[in-house]
């Protein structure tokens, strides 16, 4: 048993290897192309007809050399992960990939694999870079890591697929989901303390988390999008204290909503303390993505 499992690994650990520098498997036309192999060697024995030979001869040479610029195909792509957006929990979150060549051949019709998406791609010019997008959603906060995308090309014949996998390498954090009550809530029930709310600023699009009574209908009525009035408030507003154990029920609930609410205060560049855990983060001495990902660890 102990024999087995090491050559499991082995043969595991050799797979993703060849995935990975290029491999190939057969499709279910392989079996067409071999009928065409088997019927015109019949009729060229058989008949003894030389233009049957000569048929024979191209499809093979054909089938055969499609062999090698198919593997040279697949093998210049080069996959890139070159940007992607703040990943919190239960949100969708969208990442970019760049595919390129890197020799002089043009590449062709390879289709990008992630997750249970796919992206498919018709040419890839040799000075230029196709860009493909894909969305993910994680169901829990903590340190993450990008995975693995595989690519697969059938030219220049569909009876064998060749494809490569490749590692992204790239880790990142993903914040607990920003849900809860509203800052501008949070404020109109510290205004005594933290300052008056000014007039009417402008209009932002509709969240769940605003008041009924911020909705702007007009917008509504227009047939455009739902908009919420968003206001100021007074510039001798002191810093913001935010206290973890008061602003909710769970913990969950409160790493929620300090998420929430330190995005909302970086839109609207107003400065905060968190107190949590005999710690207390200050937005004016850390940045808002290192007190994020302090919240997504706790």
């Amino acid at each position: 048993m102990i024999v087995l499992n090491l050559l499991q690994k082995r043969f595991s650990r050799l797979f993703a290897k060849i995935a990975k520098s290029g491999a190939e498997r057969p499709t279910k036309y392989i079996y067409l192309l071999i009928l065409i192999f088997i019927g015109l060697f019949m009729q060229a024995y058989i008949h003894n007809y030389n233009i049957v030979y000569l048929a024979l001869f191209f499809t093979f040479s054909f089938a055969f050399s499609g062999y090698f610029f198919g593997r040279e195909n697949i093998k210049a792509l080069h996959v890139e992960l070159i940007s992607y957006q703040r990943i919190f929990a239960n949100r969708d979150s969208r990442y970019t990939l760049s595919l390129s060549s890197q020799k002089s051949n043009v590449l062709y019709d390879i289709t990008v694999y992630s997750s249970e998406q796919s992206q498919h791609i018709k040419r890839i010019e040799t000075s230029s870079k196709e860009l493909v997008h894909f969305t993910h959603k994680y169901p829990a906060r903590g340190q993450k890591s990008f995975n693995s995308v595989r690519c697969e090309s059938a030219f220049t014949l569909p009876h064998q697929i060749f494809y490569r996998v490749f590692d992204l390498d790239k880790s990142f954090m993903v914040y607990a989901e920003p849900i809860g009550i509203s800052l501008e809530e949070f404020l109109a029930k510290q205004k005594a303390t933290q300052g008056e709310r000014e007039d009417f600023e402008g209009l932002k699009s509709f969240e769940l988390s605003d008041r009924v009574s911020e909705i702007y209908w007009p917008s509504l009525a227009k047939g455009t999008e739902l908009m919420s009035k968003q206001f100021s408030y007074s510039a001798n507003m002191q810093t913001l204290l935010f206290d973890f154990k008061s602003c909710a029920k769970s913990d969950e609930q409160r790493l929620s909503q300090l998420t929430f609410w330190v995005v909302e205060c970086e839109k609207q560049s107003v400065n905060f303390k968190i107190m949590i855990a005999s710690k207390i983060l200050d937005s004016t001495k850390m940045e808002s993505d290192e007190i994020l990902s302090f919240l997504a660890q706790y």
